[in-house]
């Protein structure tokens, strides 16, 4: 690992901190890329030269700064970073009076690498680890490449997972980079073996880890877990779950089934904020029929309905009478109406859309229709 200008500069002002005397730090090609003295910066430091070539120690005495380029008095030490020296710190100064601070200024400079080569190595993981994510959910086939990528990220990939989008606020969209990876790593840290992604500046994806059981897989138990992680996290608007698909492009499916249930539960349900899947079975079927030929005809039932009711009071009374389950009595008390009222209603109801509400296949067919015209109204 080289050292950069950034991390060079960091080492100059943590050591002039230490020491009250300039410093210097040259790359692995004797440039000073870090320094106290601005001026100095991108100079050629033969001093350094001489580190890199010695691997040792070089002092520089006032008298033979003359004598080499780019250098003044002082001493000047390696950088090492896993046996390898990259690059070269100077204390300006006498030599006798500087040396003292030496090992404390070397040991300042190696943590500094250190700690910069830990946040590249944790950041080239995250990175392998999204892409792995990321090609998981878009499902196709998998080639060694990709699967010598799992195991030396170490991930098992046979343990069963769900997907789960999470969609934050308009807000989050002014978030950075790193305050999304944030988010990610505290969502991810809430559960062993789960995997992320981020997906836009408003939305990031979860593999979350769930127990199979008897009758498919626990979702009260993952809607538990979620509850809990996702209480402190800000900004979050809803999320919505996939469902187990044991095949090998189930993570796929469950990520396209999470997003579907995401727009769908936007238009639904916009103010709830755990979307499973499962809740929404009917809605998703209807959602991907809204625009057929055949949605388009059963929503012509609410068209002749809303013909003959320009104040809306009819499409209300069956909208409340559907929602209340046909139970009479919680309708009239929603509407405020008497019963012969709402049988007086309903008939008219019957008339203008030519169903029978008295019969199952009638009834299931204004159901359906309702949904329907629901669903493609938000959608415009």
């Amino acid at each position: 690992m080289y050292i950069d200008h950034h991390m060079a500069q960091k080492i100059v002002d943590r050591a002039m901190k230490i020491t009250g005397c300039n410093v210097n730090v040259m790359d692995h090609q004797g440039v000073i890329i870090g320094s106290g003295d601005p001026a100095r910066v991108d100079q050629l430091h033969e001093g350094a030269l001489n580190v890199l070539s010695s691997h040792g120690e070089v002092d520089i005495e006032r008298e033979q700064e003359s004598q080499l380029r780019g250098v003044r008095g002082g001493v000047n030490l390696p950088i090492y970073n896993q046996g390898e020296i990259v690059g070269v710190v100077g204390i300006t100064g006498e030599p006798e009076e500087v040396r003292k601070f030496a090992d404390l200024v070397v040991m300042t400079a190696e943590l500094v690498v250190e700690q910069a080569a830990l946040t590249v190595e944790v950041q080239w993981d995250r990175r392998q680890r999204e892409s792995v994510v990321m090609r998981l959910i878009e499902g196709g086939p998998r080639d060694s490449l990709f699967e010598d990528r799992v195991a030396r990220l170490g991930l098992d990939l046979d343990q069963p997972r769900v997907a789960v989008v999470l969609e934050f606020g308009v807000s989050a969209g002014e978030l950075s980079l790193a305050q999304l990876q944030q988010r990610l790593s505290q969502l991810q840290s809430g559960q062993d073996g789960a995997l992320g992604a981020i997906l836009s500046p408003r939305q990031m994806v979860l593999l979350w880890p769930v127990r199979l059981s008897e009758d498919g897989w626990e979702r009260s138990r993952l809607q538990r877990q979620l509850d809990r992680d996702c209480q402190s996290v800000d900004g979050l608007q809803r999320l919505a779950v996939g469902d187990y698909f044991s095949t090998p492009d189930g993570l796929s499916r469950s990520y396209q089934v999470a997003l579907r249930t995401l727009e769908v539960a936007a238009l639904r349900s916009p103010g709830l904020r755990y979307c499973e899947a499962g809740e929404f079975a009917l809605d998703l079927l209807l959602f991907e029929a809204r625009n057929s030929w055949a949605g388009k005809r059963l929503v012509e039932v609410f068209e002749r309905l809303r013909a003959q009711d320009r104040q809306g009071g009819l499409e209300k009374t069956l909208n409340t009478y559907l929602e209340e389950q046909l139970d009479f009595g919680r309708t009239t008390e929603r509407l405020h109406i008497h019963r012969n009222t709402l049988r007086y209603r309903l008939d008219k109801i019957s008339s203008a859309l030519a169903l029978d509400l008295g019969r199952p296949d009638d009834l299931l067919q204004l159901v359906v229709a309702q949904r329907l015209d629901g669903l493609r109204r938000r959608d415009r």
